[in-house]
């Protein structure tokens, strides 16, 4: 088995995730931890909420862990924690948006990756924690990022427009002009819908090229609770270890196909998701490519 190339290994970087943490199932911070350690990078994480289990289980018990967010925030400052990276990902509340875009004002650095996965919906619905009003403050969040990674359902509540439009090039690039005036000049698109039947996109726009670049995949059965939660972290890890989006891009559609591909154990619920013991015990730094 191949060593991690010494691109990964630097243990200097360090990125701020904020996301739920799930006790129990591979989504949010228990996917995000491991695969950023195991790609080299030091993890300073801070739960949005803490959960019994993730929600594809019934009736999760749920704390919301909005009240500390403005204290742990001044503390990393006042010990001079400086990150790479600051990623955003499932968020309780619209307050708790608010302050989740004070705390990236506090920290971000003058060469930070500011990335936020703006968690709204999917199946082309918003999820049913979240009112009108959730995506109002997701736009002002999406507004402080670098890099933004919705799916097809919230690109398109990001755009206020219905996901039930067809993924034309012309639709895509519409809706990413729009949502890229108003801050992120990069934009990577998961699950759009594909050209072909049973397939698949994700879809990366960079506003000053101001063109789209295709990533298909073949669509999978079932449920895959975290699949997301792996893509962003697979993102974030590659740019963090100076490889371009678009290598980035790749290696996470290689790796996450794979991994869907691979199954989970004959004894494991789906709703636990991505077989992480077993992913995580691959050469994931030789997927990244200059």
């Amino acid at each position: 088995m191949k060593t991690d190339s010494q691109a990964t290994h630097n243990t200097c970087k360090r990125a701020l995730v904020i996301n739920d943490l799930c006790g129990f199932g591979h989504t949010s911070l228990m996917a995000f931890i491991p695969i950023l350690y195991r790609l080299g990078i030091r993890v300073c994480a801070f739960p949005a909420a803490v959960l019994s289990v993730n929600t594809d289980y019934p009736d999760p018990h749920w704390v919301d862990m909005s009240p500390h967010l403005p204290a742990f925030a001044r503390h990393w400052q006042e010990v001079g924690l400086d990150f790479k990276a600051i990623c955003s990902g499932f968020l309780s509340s619209p307050d708790q948006v608010l302050l989740v875009g004070e705390a990236i004002d506090r920290l971000r650095g003058k060469d930070s990756l500011v990335l936020v996965d703006p968690v709204l919906g999917d199946g082309g619905s918003l999820y049913g924690c979240y009112g009108p009003e959730m995506v109002e403050s997701m736009r002002e969040l999406v507004r402080r990022a670098d890099l933004i990674t919705p799916n097809f359902t919230e690109a398109a509540l990001l755009a206020g427009e219905a996901a039930d439009a067809r993924a034309d090039e012309s639709v895509m690039l519409d809706w990413c002009r729009r949502i890229s005036l108003s801050g992120p000049r990069h934009i990577v698109l998961t699950s759009v819908p594909g050209s072909r039947p049973g397939m698949l996109e994700v879809q990366y726009y960079c506003a000053s090229r101001d063109n789209l670049v295709h990533y298909p995949y073949i669509r999978s059965g079932g449920i895959h609770p975290g699949a997301g939660d792996c893509f962003t972290a697979l993102l974030m890890a590659g740019m963090v270890n100076g490889f371009s989006i678009e290598s980035s891009v790749r290696a996470s559609v290689e790796i996450m196909t794979l991994a869907i591909e691979a199954g989970i154990p004959s004894n494991a619920d789906p709703r636990e998701g991505i077989d992480l013991e077993r992913m995580l015990q691959w050469d994931l730094a030789s997927h990244y490519q200059p």
